[in-house]
């Protein structure tokens, strides 16, 4: 841990998406009301009581076994944790401010860095030894049906279960750091569906969500990106889940020739199933990623061999879980399975030209702490050319994550 640095790259997402909050609240009505509550208010509650602080921290022991391609095998493990701090003020009735940090440390670290950036590593996550803001942002509720958020967040969907994991926009599982810079904005359509709106910032090198190589967004076009998501509200009877998004990187790929636009269509879809064994509930579901026109395999660094599956310029990814909840009110386990095409490109738990088996384990302590436990399997798809072997990565670990 030898040394403290603020990266030279510029925030302009937050500074933009800062003065955009500010002009809101100050050009609407309903805000002002509510300052005028919220200073009627003053003699009955400080800074104290619109102040809360929370967090969590997370130790985790790692063990990973890899094959090469060459077929040389090797082992390593490691101890890792991560920390997060959250402070959330209530500026107004229906104004928040809330910003996090959050950092990572690992026994194979080399150094210790606090970081401000406009884009994440192109797999999703600050690396170990990082410090940084991962939310930064202000929450306007509109009205109860809808809220604006303005800044750095957490907007992420993933397949629900305990496994969290999904195919575009989820990050921050396990002990990875990640954001959106941009605006979000939430709105209830009806009492059983839920829109939301993302736009986000792109910086020239890069996302602030996983956005894997060759995704470049060196052209001017590219430095904004959009993610639509409707979502299912009721969560009770036969759906747990079910979702459709479409997330869409302007200009940040080349097929052809041509500069092209890279387009995710993902759905979600997660079922209670209609019986039960004493006390488990089961859950059963899946995702479904389709990108109609995506760079070739050998651009995105993985030239595979023609026995190959690919449709043509496009690019799918899927996964399928199942989980048996509620043992002992306790005790839960999953499995998962899991497949991405070379070129998709914006998964931060999926590598690309990967499948990945898991199995995990949950024991809830109690309401602030859990365990868990896991053991996956990676391995290539599709083997290279030229490769002798199919890469495979066998990874174990234990965590702890205490809630404070």
């Amino acid at each position: 841990m030898s040394c403290m640095r603020l990266s030279s790259h510029p925030l302009p997402a937050i500074a933009f998406t800062a003065v955009f909050s500010a002009a809101m609240l100050l050009a609407s009505p309903a805000t002002v009301s509510a300052q005028e509550d919220r200073g009627a208010e003053s003699e009955k509650g400080g800074i104290g009581s619109r102040l809360s602080v929370s967090g969590s921290f997370r130790p985790v022991y790692t063990w990973i076994e890899t094959r090469s391609r060459e077929g040389g095998r090797s082992r390593d493990h490691a101890l890792n944790a991560r920390l997060q701090l959250r402070a959330e003020y209530e500026i107004a009735r229906q104004v928040t401010f809330r910003t996090r940090l959050a950092g990572r440390a690992s026994t194979n670290q080399d150094e210790l860095r606090f970081e401000l950036k406009d884009h994440t590593p192109p797999d999703g996550s600050y690396p170990p030894g990082t410090v940084t803001f991962d939310e930064f942002d202000l929450s306007w509720r509109v009205r109860p049906d809808l809220t604006v958020v303005a800044g750095r967040f957490q907007a992420r969907f993933g397949l629900a279960g305990f496994i969290p994991k999904g195919m575009d926009r989820y990050y921050g599982s396990n002990l990875a750091i990640a954001h959106t810079d941009g605006v979000w904005i939430r709105w209830d359509v009806n009492p059983r569906w839920r829109l939301h709106l993302v736009g986000n910032h792109n910086g020239r090198l890069g996302s602030t969500h996983a956005a894997r190589a060759p995704l470049a967004f060196d052209e001017p076009g590219a430095r904004v990106g959009g993610l639509v998501v409707l979502e299912h509200r009721e969560q009770e009877g036969l759906w747990v889940q079910r979702e459709v998004s479409v997330s869409v990187l302007p200009k940040s790929i080349e097929r052809d020739g041509t500069i092209r636009s890279y387009t995710a269509a993902t759905t979600r879809l997660m079922m209670r199933l209609p019986w039960r064994c004493r006390l488990f509930e089961y859950w059963i579901g899946g995702e479904a990623g389709y990108v109609p026109v995506a760079p070739t395999p050998a651009s995105a660094g993985m030239a595979v061999e023609e026995s190959r599956t690919l449709m043509g310029p496009s690019a799918v990814a899927w996964q399928v879980a199942a989980y048996a909840n509620g043992i002992s009110d306790r005790h839960r386990i999953g499995v998962l399975y899991g497949q991405a095409e070379p070129q998709w490109l914006v998964s931060n738990s999926f590598r690309p030209n990967n499948t990945l088996s898991e199995i995990r384990y949950r024991f809830t302590v109690s309401s602030q702490l859990n365990f868990e436990a896991r053991y996956r399997i990676r391995t290539d798809l599709f083997r290279p050319e030229g490769a002798a072997y199919s890469r495979q990565d066998r990874d174990l670990y234990a965590r702890f994550t205490w809630r404070l």
